[in-house]
């Protein structure tokens, strides 16, 4: 269950409750420097977007224009300062911290600089980064989200700012990273269709990630209803498009929100059962 903010931990961690904690470990996330679209806050998107067959979608832009859209986007990425939206879960004397960064679009390339010849594109993107704590409410490990998995690493070797983790989000993708540089996608979380095409080309499929504009997001506590929108249960954009030099085709939609994922549901589990990185 996630852990209220008004409950204290328990007897070892009674003067540290669930705001207090969120707080502490805040991640600092590191944006690549051609970044247009910061981790934002959902209420402006959900505002500008329509209902439409159980999908937000954003009703002055389409993300089949691609590379040409970036300008739309931009116009309804309404400016509001970052944020991550935190629960924090207990089991038995562990701890769960989560932190969910949403983005208004998600636009990658395999290429840097992106290419109007190959893209990625879709309204609504999420991330998330998990704190573990042990019984003394020490830091563990930390895991990052990415594409359709995750990984993790000890809290002796992530890169910190106190006791604030520091994640690098790659660029368009957002995928959440411990280091800049270049990373190969994992197989899986592409269509067999897609990686015949890349294959053809040539094209290996990589995230970009760099060292640009440093933002510490304030935390906003969510639970599985609360705000509003956390119990919505279709997608937070319309349908993915992808884009070749000879055709465009979409697969998939936008992502659901942070209560409907498997991380959501099972905290403890599943960023353990992340590769290291």
């Amino acid at each position: 269950m996630p852990l209220f903010l008004s409950l204290l931990l328990g007897s070892v961690l009674a003067l540290a409750p669930g705001p207090q904690l969120l707080e502490r470990h805040r991640p600092i996330v590191i944006l690549h420097p051609v970044e247009r679209s910061a981790p934002t806050q959902v209420e402006g998107f959900v505002e500008a977007a329509d209902l439409s067959a159980g999908r937000y979608d954003l009703r002055a832009c389409s993300a089949r224009d691609g590379l040409a859209a970036l300008a739309c986007y931009d116009g309804a990425d309404e400016p509001a300062p970052p944020v991550v939206y935190g629960a924090a879960f207990r089991s038995g004397t562990r701890v769960a911290l989560q932190y969910w960064l949403f983005h208004a679009f998600d636009l990658w390339s395999p290429l840097e600089p992106q290419s109007p010849d190959f893209w990625k594109l879709h309204e609504g993107d999420w991330e998330a980064v998990t704190v573990l704590l042990d019984e003394r409410g020490r830091p563990t490990d930390v895991g990052t989200s990415r594409h359709c998995g995750g990984t993790r690493r000890a809290w002796a070797t992530v890169e910190k700012r106190g006791v604030r983790p520091v994640v690098y989000s790659a660029l368009g993708s957002h995928a959440l990273y411990f280091r800049p540089g270049r990373y190969p996608q994992e197989a899986r979380c592409w269509p067999k269709e897609a990686l015949s095409i890349f294959a053809a080309y040539k094209l290996p499929i990589l995230d970009h990630v760099g060292a640009g504009r440093a933002l510490s997001p304030r935390v906003v506590p969510v639970t599985r209803t609360s705000p509003a929108w956390m119990g919505f249960p279709g997608s937070f954009g319309e349908a993915q498009f992808m884009h070749f030099p000879q055709a465009t085709f979409s697969f998939g939609a936008g992502p659901r929100g942070p209560a409907f994922h498997e991380l959501w549901r099972r905290p403890f589990a599943v960023p353990a059962g992340w590769p290291v990185a």
